[in-house]
């Protein structure tokens, strides 16, 4: 402990100082925060080793001599704000340097030091090194951040839902999205509200993402707020705080054009552009479904082909688009005569099947490909012109004629050029005789 020489105390005010100082050595010396007595003057009287270790001055560096901690040129403010203060400052943040030059952040506090008459006679400045703590603060600030970026500039519906599925938070592709705004929804339950499709099986993925605490997936589909359908991946994640699940987040993204273009890849992969109709591929997988369920049912179907008569002529006559419109005109009739068990397909070209499942009689489906001739033997209108169209069809029965797909078309097939060589325009059932 040191006093200045050369301090001109009183000698009631020294005996004073040095008894204080004293005191403070006692207390400080191996405390964790930093110790720095100065006189009134500014001058050190006293450092304890955290001190030293904090700022990288020795006692021999600064006792006597100016307070490093307060540059020169701030004392004047400094000494008026304590006496101010009454030389007592409460825990204020600041940057401090050490003697190498370097900075770090400190959290300070000025107390007097007093004598038995109340009189300060010095100040201990406590100086506490709050660099952990304020890298920890900014870590978390920037967790923060870079949670409420990813929670705010989400493209997709991000929300969390308390224990009882009520909506605690949400963000705004929720308006974006759906059509509702959060505020509708916060503190409701969100299936009571949105229109949401197999609501079963999503609020079993909520219960089964809290009670088994691991992340579940779902698709869906829900009702925007105007209506519309819209299609939603799902991904529930447990909210966990102290080993205790708290809430859930949910993760929607909006998959609606996917499922729409998936959808119509789909369709066009089995259906013809032009007409509408299913095409040869999904008529060939119907028709094999159609033979087993006959075969398991023991009950019979019946395939009929359909070949349009002079359809070349109308269209080099006419044009390719008349001949499409001819096409158009077949395909319509052949869906107005559709009736259940019935299905009719475009195979190419000018060639049309019908697929008849719910027939036992030959006399049935005789009468079947009547009315089909009445329908499409009627004229097309092409711009003022009326097109004449009549069709050729060839009839095979399963199990009667063939057993298997490709017999009863190949059947089809022999029956329809009967026809042809017998005239066009009718229609004629397989028989052996044409094998």
């Amino acid at each position: 402990m040191f006093i200045p020489p050369g301090s001109n105390l009183p000698p009631g005010l020294e005996n004073d100082l040095q008894l204080a100082l004293g005191m403070v050595e006692a207390l400080t010396n191996n405390a964790t925060v930093a110790f720095i007595v100065c006189d009134l003057r500014h001058l050190v009287s006293y450092i304890n080793l955290t001190f030293v270790e904090l700022f990288g001055w020795s006692t021999q560096d600064i006792i006597g001599r100016p307070n490093p901690v307060v540059p020169p040129s701030l004392w004047p403010v400094f000494t008026s704000q304590l006496e101010a203060l009454g030389y007592t400052v409460t825990a204020t943040e600041t940057l401090r340097q050490r003697k190498d030059g370097s900075l770090f952040p400190a959290s300070e506090s000025v107390m007097p030091i007093r004598n038995q008459s109340g009189q300060a006679v010095a100040y201990c400045c406590i100086i506490r090194n709050i660099t952990v703590r304020k890298q920890a603060e900014l870590a978390l600030k920037m967790s923060e951040q870079r949670y409420k970026s990813l929670f705010e500039q989400n493209p997709d519906i991000v929300f969390s839902l308390g224990l009882n599925g009520e909506l605690t938070s949400a963000n705004d592709s929720l308006r974006r999205i759906s059509g509702y705004h959060p505020q509708e929804l916060i503190g409701k339950q969100v299936m009571d509200v949105v229109q949401i499709e197999d609501g079963d099986k999503v609020r079993q993925r909520f219960i089964d993402t809290k009670l088994q605490c691991q992340p579940q997936s779902i698709e869906t589909s829900v009702l925007h707020k105007n209506g519309s359908r819209l299609h939603l991946q799902n991904i529930m994640l447990p909210i966990v705080i102290d080993e205790e699940v708290v809430g859930v987040y949910c993760i929607a993204k909006d998959i609606t054009k996917q499922k729409e273009a998936e959808a119509t890849i789909h369709y066009l992969a089995y259906h013809d552009t032009l007409t509408g109709l299913p095409n040869r591929r999904r008529f060939n997988e119907s028709i094999r479904l159609s033979i087993e369920n006959a075969s398991a049912n023991r009950s019979k179907l019946a395939v009929l082909l359909i070949d349009l008569d002079n359809f070349k002529q109308i269209n080099d006559s006419y044009g390719h688009a008349a001949g499409d419109r001819v096409l158009e005109s077949v395909a319509e009739r052949l869906k107005a005569e559709a009736v259940s068990g019935c299905m009719a397909a475009r195979m190419g070209g000018d060639e049309f099947t019908v697929l008849l499942t719910e027939v036992q009689e030959e006399e049935a489906v005789a009468a079947a490909a009547g009315r089909l001739i009445d329908s499409l033997c009627q004229p097309v209108a092409f711009g003022a012109v009326q097109l004449d169209v009549t069709p050729s069809i060839g009839i095979a029965m399963y199990p009667i004629h063939g057993t298997d797909a490709d017999t009863l078309l190949m059947h089809a097939d022999t029956a329809m050029y009967r026809v042809k060589t017998e005239g066009k325009n009718g229609y004629c059932l397989y028989s052996d005789k044409e094998a």
